[in-house]
């Protein structure tokens, strides 16, 4: 990730093909040092990592110089009930059809021939799956482990 300033305006996103494109009349190396970039105006953007608030409305901002190196911003602010209770209900969504996707992978262990179909352990795990809805936080699912 890299931004570039050119009179005091930060343009960033950028990136090393748009510095190209940009000066379509100069030949640079295969490989760009630094020297060479910060020469354009070009610097790197060290990443932070996204914050996981569903409570949060979460926009990428512009970086911010910190020392000698430009640093990636989250910009966050409160979302709006309905955008909660929208996120809650997707999540849920995700949550039931993984559960429905690892229900499926054990149902062979229901059939009559099965070796596993006299097993506790597979039962109890698949009634663990079907009550994961039980659970109060969609964001924070404790699942059960497979036998």
């Amino acid at each position: 990730m890299y931004l570039r300033i050119i009179n005091d305006t930060i343009t960033y996103p950028y990136t090393i093909e748009q510095l190209k494109l940009d000066n379509p009349n100069v030949s640079f190396p295969e490989n760009l040092s630094n020297d060479i970039l910060i020469e354009w105006g070009v610097n790197l953007v060290t990443p932070t990592p996204k914050p996981n608030d569903y409570t949060k409305n979460i926009t990428e901002g512009t970086p911010t110089l910190s020392g000698d190196s430009y640093i990636q911003v989250w910009n966050q602010s409160n979302a709006s009930t309905d955008e909660i209770n929208s996120r809650i209900e997707n999540q849920w969504i995700e949550i039931r059809n993984l559960r429905d996707s690892l229900l499926a992978e054990s149902d062979w262990t229901n059939l009559a021939d099965s070796p596993q179909a006299s097993n506790n352990d597979w039962k109890v795990y698949r009634q663990a799956l079907r009550d994961i809805t039980n659970q109060s936080d969609p964001f924070n699912i404790t699942w059960p482990v497979k036998p």
